[in-house]
């Protein structure tokens, strides 16, 4: 199953849920969650169930909708265990994971860190499936102990499950699991993650292509008329598919841009003045240094606040001289210096961590440099 990745390790506590999840416990300190977008899913298996249970033990009457209810609860189980196995394998690597999530094309792994190396994503990815595949298979050899009745039927279906699912997500294309296990594999043969990662959207992109085709090739291949329910499946699974791929090649471009940000190339050169400095001041030897920004320094010389084209635009030209700084400068605040050598992952990690217009920026002995906007960021990211 997809699983969503965001790469700082080790995993934060995860924050409180959304709307409509719920929390159904912790596992090895992983949060179990159900989105309220499971209970289709479930009602629809139960239904089924049912209908299957009817058929053929038509003297169980009512008591087939708990025969169908136990059912819904052992295949969520399942998917959990297949759940579980991304979570403990990345665990094993050192890989922090904050939450397991259930939910309609939504069940996943909220793994809090990249891989590195593809031996990890082939490990972590591909550990789903065959987990599946194993319950699939107890499941079918537990259908055995039982000639016939409810057992037999219940285990049988719990095993066809569990191997369509683990079928399924071993198909090679993001965002099934199998695309990640195909991202492992190009890894390996070219070296270059984004490439692998770009290899496995296009698959995902074939996938739903081949997805929504499937109605027409049952009529063209097997001769089955294809229902509405089978277009509106395919188009569900199609987008699924669709989306999810186009996410991840987006991810994969905007990752390859990464290394050539630099906090050096893209800080403004500042000013460093005393709180007491009228604006007016200020600006003019901003405009003298052909700096970018003023920092305000303290008595001992140490910067504690920035002043803001925003703020400067917001006092007209004729009270700048009468307004200080310190009147139209933001407190730097925990974790709003940056270094002069940062590059990208860390940038976006500064960025993500502290979200803040600007950004104090420091040399290696200390001193100041400069101001990174996040302006200037979003900038650098649309021109490259």
């Amino acid at each position: 199953m997809p699983d969503s990745r965001d790469p700082q390790n080790p995993a934060q506590p995860a924050g409180p849920p959304p709307p409509g999840t719920w929390v159904l416990g912790r596992v090895r300190g992983i949060r179990l969650t159900m989105r309220f977008t499971w209970l289709p899913v479930a009602m629809l298996l139960a239904i089924g169930f049912a209908a299957i249970i009817g058929q053929q033990f038509p003297e169980l009457g009512g008591w087939r909708y708990v025969a169908a209810f136990a059912f819904v609860v052992a295949f969520t189980v399942s998917i959990l265990i297949h759940e579980l196995a991304h979570a403990l394998m990345a665990m094993r690597f050192g890989i922090g994971v904050s939450e397991i999530n259930l939910g309609f094309f939504a069940a996943g792994t909220h793994i809090e860190g990249e891989r590195k190396s593809p031996l990890e994503e082939f490990a972590v990815s591909v550990v789903g499936p065959i987990a599946s595949l194993i319950v699939g298979g107890l499941a079918y050899l537990g259908s055995r102990a039982f000639d016939e009745g409810v057992g037999y039927v219940a285990l049988w279906e719990l095993g066809v499950a569990n191997l369509i699912v683990g079928v399924t997500n071993l198909l090679p294309g993001l965002p099934l699991d199998g695309g990640w296990v195909l991202r492992a594999i190009v890894w390996k043969l070219t070296g270059n993650m984004h490439t692998g990662t770009i290899a496995a959207a296009w698959a995902g992109r074939i996938l739903a292509m081949a997805v929504l085709a499937l109605p027409v090739l049952l009529e063209e291949i097997w001769g089955r008329q294809p229902s509405m329910v089978d277009f509106l499946i395919a188009l569900l699974v199609g987008f699924f598919l669709w989306s999810g791929s186009t996410a991840s090649l987006m991810q994969a471009r905007l990752r390859r841009k990464l290394p050539a940000l630099q906090v050096r190339t893209m800080a403004r050169r500042a000013v460093a003045v005393h709180s007491g400095t009228p604006l007016a001041e200020a600006v003019r030897l901003a405009g003298e240094a052909h700096a970018g920004a003023v920092v305000v320094i303290d008595g001992d010389g140490k910067p504690h606040a920035l002043v803001s084209e925003t703020a400067v635009a917001a006092v007209a030209p004729n009270q700048r001289p009468w307004t200080t700084v310190s009147e139209v400068s933001t407190r730097i605040g925990a974790g709003h210096i940056i270094g002069i050598n940062d590059t990208g992952e860390e940038i976006l990690a500064t960025l993500r961590r502290h979200p803040s217009s600007e950004y104090l920026v420091l040399d290696a002995d200390g001193g100041v440099y400069g101001v990174l906007a996040t302006s200037d960021v979003e900038r650098a990211f649309r021109s490259r």
